[in-house]
């Protein structure tokens, strides 16, 4: 385990000429890309981490201007070209990094993106409600049971779960207030570098129109649907979503 100067432990695989960073969605940690390292860390180096707040790193506060600053870090520590991957919240994360530093992105993987909650205070001030009634371990099982579809593997539903539970109540709605509070819009109208958008066919939570919304706001963006998988397209079907990003860092552009 590595560390930046700021506190921030990761991990590092691969010794590519170019860099993969990955950041997970809300509540989760690196455990999210346990499926895509290794396929990319054979021409890459990969970088994984558990985001502020949560595994590793609980003990930094989440807020979403510190989890952008990490990722100019693990760029400028990483000293090659990068990439940047991000699911769910780590859409919102990634997408402002590569607006910040345009010049240190090659390419941006945006998996079950959205450009925002119109009902944000309200989701989760219903979630708020949520975890005051119940324990994170049973909200980790309801969870991972309604976010993954059938095709997941029962062994990443057990995964899953025990890797949200760590999560403290407290730190997850914290979290999700930094996302649900604020729009993508501005941010994705001034990405300027090549997006592949990434959403599952069955996406409840960031439906694949809202990736269409996305692409329309970035001008530039390919969207590709995941035929059988959810939220957690990665997840679900983990080779195929390698195979698609993979094949966008090497080219810039994948196939239909």
């Amino acid at each position: 385990m590595l560390r930046t100067e700021n506190g921030l432990k990761y991990c590092m695989a691969g010794d590519g000429p170019e860099a993969v960073i990955c950041h997970p969605s809300l509540g989760l940690g690196r455990f999210l890309f346990y499926r895509l390292i290794p396929p990319l860390s054979r021409h890459y180096t990969v970088i994984s981490y558990d985001p502020r707040g949560v595994g590793e790193n609980q003990a930094l506060e989440p807020n979403l201007e510190d989890w952008v600053k990490d990722v100019g870090d693990l760029m400028a520590l990483a000293q090659k070209p990068c990439h940047l991957v991000g699911v769910s919240l780590g859409t919102w994360v990634m997408a402002r990094a590569a607006v910040r530093w345009p010049d240190a992105v090659r390419r941006l993987v945006l998996i079950g993106a959205t450009p925002g909650f119109a009902d944000g205070k309200a989701l989760v001030e219903s979630r708020r409600q949520q975890l005051a009634q119940t324990s994170m371990a049973e909200f980790a099982r309801q969870y991972a049971s309604q976010t993954l579809t059938a095709f997941a593997e029962e062994e990443v539903k057990e995964q899953l779960t025990a890797d949200l539970q760590t999560q403290s109540a407290e730190a997850y709605l914290k979290a999700m207030a930094e996302i649900y509070f604020v729009d993508n819009v501005s941010t994705y109208a001034a990405v300027q570098t090549p997006t592949l958008v990434l959403v599952g066919s069955q996406d409840e939570r960031t439906p694949p129109d809202r990736a269409d919304a996305v692409a329309e706001l970035l001008g530039h963006g390919s969207v590709r649907v995941v035929a059988n998988a959810g939220h957690l397209a990665l997840l679900d079907q983990p080779r195929r979503v390698a195979e698609l990003i993979e094949e966008f860092l090497a080219s810039g552009v994948v196939d239909d």
